[in-house]
């Protein structure tokens, strides 16, 4: 079998070099950017749709989101519409328009902690810092251990409100809660470290 000699092997590996160090580059900017720009977490309750039909099929499909809402329309009191409309709303990224479920909800109920989280996510998304940790904060009055507020808690007040002390304490409750999420842990612990 004869081979190609149309490139010397130095050039191939120069060149097989060249790509690996883009792909170094590559692999060192995502990493970064992530450190630099951490995110909250969303903790969501499992989804389903009164009456049949998964949550999962409703992403982007606007026959269920007409459905939902013409359902929404005839029981204006429906949660289970109003959670599903704005879980909606959120996967397709349109968070005012969540928002706007998550407000009802939270008008039936100041202490629906669901609502308050989500909103809060949705708060977050459209760098809305401050507003956001009061949500949080709220959160907290009401489940005192709630560990994804902690964690949201700590990124917002480390990262976007600048009150490193605040967001210390923050991150140690969720360490000291020790949730059955050891990933939520680790990073608690790397930012605590990184303060």
């Amino acid at each position: 079998m004869e081979t190609n000699n149309a490139f010397p092997h130095t050039a191939r590996s120069r060149a097989l070099y060249f790509l690996l160090a883009c792909l170094g580059v590559i692999l060192f900017a995502a990493v970064s950017f992530r450190v630099e720009n951490p995110s909250i977490v969303q903790h969501e309750e499992p989804r389903g749709m009164p009456g049949g039909g998964g949550m999962e099929q409703m992403g982007g499909d606007m026959a269920a989101v007409s459905a939902m809402m013409k359902k929404l329309q005839e029981n204006p009191e429906d949660v289970q519409a109003m959670r599903a409309l704005g879980m909606s709303f959120m996967d397709m990224q349109a968070w005012d328009r969540a928002m706007s479920f998550w407000d009802m909800l939270l008008e039936r109920d100041g202490n629906d902690v669901m609502a308050l989280n989500q909103k809060g996510f949705c708060l977050f998304e459209l760098e809305k810092y401050a507003e956001a940790a009061e949500l949080f904060e709220r959160m907290l009055t009401i489940e005192q251990k709630n560990f994804h507020a902690h964690y949201n808690l700590g990124v917002i007040y480390k990262h976007y409100l600048t009150e490193p002390d605040k967001a210390a304490a923050h991150f140690q409750a969720v360490i000291d809660a020790a949730p059955d999420d050891p990933a939520l842990i680790e990073n608690a612990k790397r930012e605590l470290g990184g303060k």
